[in-house]
């Protein structure tokens, strides 16, 4: 019997591994978006839509966090829908059944407060001391990126009663309630922008408490994932529209990014103000400003020839605030064959006019001692960041560099092959410029592009005469790159849209796309810290007006500056805040004879 027993036992661990392969390096996490619909529409806890649609939206955006950003961990969602209530005791059941690492309930409070706060269970199966200690991370790290004001984070039953969805609970777990529904508050929990952070706050406080950023990539696999796009509708359209994109791969697919282009007679850009860029160097575009250096395009490529100036510079406009990760991509030549042979690319910048770009990422490869380095730049000074080997030579390479503003994760390859990954604790979230670098070194680039990411298999697509359109001439084209857990990536898929309502086609001028560059950017938005900047692009000398207006049309603060004619300017507009309360405003642009609005959150 008692030989019996043993195999038996033996028999289920044997199962429970195979069911549940857990490893030192795989955490799991389970979500739980607090309350719901049922199934048949009703409203079984009685809660707001505020609460159940603000838990379920950051559920999500934290599980595709997770999913996008950490290799080797799982996660699940108790509710993935509207009407997907559960009772307490299935969604620890869930849990249990999951084998969670980490359980975060999502919730949104009411009664008239204001603030966030976050309960543990000392009846939950995990220790008291790891359950607080968790709490108390939620709470810092939901307090600093949600700026909320810090209500407490306590044990359930000291100050209410003990939680249902956390009593019996194996996982180390906490109850958050971001928010109040019923007062000021509200406006952040309906916000997607907040919502975001308030996702970026629980991914932090997960790697903080488990000691360890997201896992490496699994090794031995070298299959590359793939990707092709449709159009809903078929490939003519008359405006926005929606791309499909249809991506695979033999593991699974932990980035996407996707471009929109637009075709101006026998060259591709791209809308520069909605973050996208693309240059094939057929001829020297017109969106480049340039400083030291002689910049050149010479038999379809970019060439700079200058070998004396140890800061060379060819810069472009380029709105890189969506908060979302963006893929950087160029090919790049040494032609010099002694002297340092270093080159490089600033992302993120927000002042291409100052010596070291004002605020951004160098990235910087060496020829002269084969590595290749990361460099910040902080009011304008270089900072060294990280420093990894690489193999360069005279011939033309791939280089692509990935960056997440969320989490200050920024990672380089060489043909498809990582070669440095580092994290800024503090990420720079705003850019407005891109800037290619040489120092004395002659060199050839090609194909530079930049796209931005996308969570999901579908994206919509603007497309009109507006310059806000991310499509704004009548042919368009699509692009997809995606890349899987270990790294590979696959082929560009592409393509080809025509805009029928579209009548300018194909001229052979691209003047035209200057006109991205009148549209301010200003940030950010929400306001924090009552802290307003605006980037632009001066297309004359005439004095730059910037007033603000309450929505009534009423007139409160002006500010005006005298610029210079096409040159990138960022200006502290925090000034026109001063007596100003929290709620929605309109800002008014009066940029020579170009005028704009954009409207902005003060909370």
């Amino acid at each position: 019997m008692k030989n019996t027993l043993i195999i038996l036992i033996i028999k289920l661990v044997f199962i429970s591994i195979i069911l549940f392969p857990k490893t030192s390096l795989a955490q799991v996490v389970v979500i739980d978006p607090g309350h719901g619909y049922a199934s048949n529409g009703s409203n079984p806890d009685g809660r707001t839509d505020t609460e159940h649609a603000t838990a379920l939206s950051v559920g999500i955006k934290l599980k595709n966090l997770i999913e996008n950003d950490c290799n080797g961990w799982s996660v699940r969602l108790t509710r993935s829908t509207r009407n997907g209530w559960l009772t307490l005791s299935q969604r620890r059941t869930i849990s249990n059944n999951w084998r969670a690492d980490r359980f975060i309930s999502i919730h949104c409070n009411a009664g008239g407060g204001t603030g966030t706060e976050t309960f543990w269970c000392n009846r939950s199966n995990s220790p008291q001391s790891s359950n607080s200690r968790f709490s108390r991370q939620i709470q810092d790290r939901m307090v600093e990126k949600g700026q909320w004001r810090d209500r407490r984070s306590v044990e359930d039953a000291s100050f209410i009663f003990h939680l249902g969805v956390l009593t019996g609970n194996n996982a180390v777990g906490v109850l958050s309630e971001i928010g109040f529904v019923d007062t000021g508050d509200a406006t952040k929990l309906l916000s997607d922008t907040w919502r975001n952070r308030f996702a970026d706050a629980y991914l932090v406080a997960l790697q903080n408490d488990l000691n360890r950023s997201c896992t490496a990539p699994p090794t031995g696999d070298t299959q590359a994932p793939t990707t092709t796009i449709s159009i809903t509708g078929g490939n003519s359209q008359s405006g926005d529209f929606t791309a499909n994109f249809n991506d695979n791969d033999n593991i699974g697919v932990t980035r996407r990014f996707y471009q929109a282009l637009e075709k101006y007679g026998d060259n591709w850009y791209a809308n520069r103000g909605n973050g996208f860029f693309n240059d094939n160097f057929n001829i020297l575009y017109s969106g480049y400003t340039t400083g030291a250096g002689s910049w050149s395009v010479q038999n379809g490529h970019l060439s700079q020839s200058n070998i004396s100036s140890d800061n060379t510079k060819l810069n472009t406009f380029l709105s890189q605030n969506s908060g979302l990760p963006y893929l950087y991509e160029f090919s790049a030549k040494t032609i010099s064959t002694t002297g340092p042979r270093k080159f490089g690319i600033h992302i993120m910048a927000d002042d291409v006019t100052q010596s070291q770009r004002g605020n951004s990422y160098l990235i910087w490869f060496s020829g002269e001692d084969d590595k290749v380095r990361i460099y910040e730049t902080v009011n304008n000074q270089l900072n060294f960041r990280a420093i990894e080997n690489v193999s360069l030579d005279n011939q033309w390479a791939n280089y692509k560099i990935t960056y997440s503003p969320a989490f200050g994760v920024i990672e380089i390859f060489k043909n498809n092959t990582s070669l440095l990954r580092w994290t800024d604790t503090t990420p720079i979230k705003n850019g407005s410029s891109i800037s290619l670098r040489t120092n004395k070194t002659n060199m050839e680039f090609d194909d530079l592009k930049v796209y931005k990411f996308r969570a999901n298999p579908t994206q919509l697509i603007t497309a009109g005469s507006s310059v806000t359109k991310d499509i704004r001439r009548q042919n368009g084209k699509i692009k997809s790159l995606v890349r899987d857990a270990a790294g590979n990536w696959s082929s560009p898929g592409n393509l080809d849209v025509t805009i029928s309502s579209l009548s300018r086609q194909n001229p052979n001028i691209i003047d035209d796309t200057k006109l991205s560059n009148s549209i301010p950017i200003i940030y950010p938005n929400p306001i924090i810290n009552n802290s307003l900047t605006m980037t632009y692009n001066s297309v004359s000398n005439e004095r730059i007006e910037v007033s603000i207006w309450d929505i009534t049309g009423k007139f409160l603060n002006k500010i005006s500056k005298t610029s210079k004619e096409n040159s990138l300017q960022n200006l502290n507009i925090s000034s026109l805040l001063e007596g100003i309360t929290n709620g929605n405003y309109i800002i008014k642009i009066k940029n020579g004879d170009h005028v704009s609005y954009s409207r902005i959150l003060k909370q």
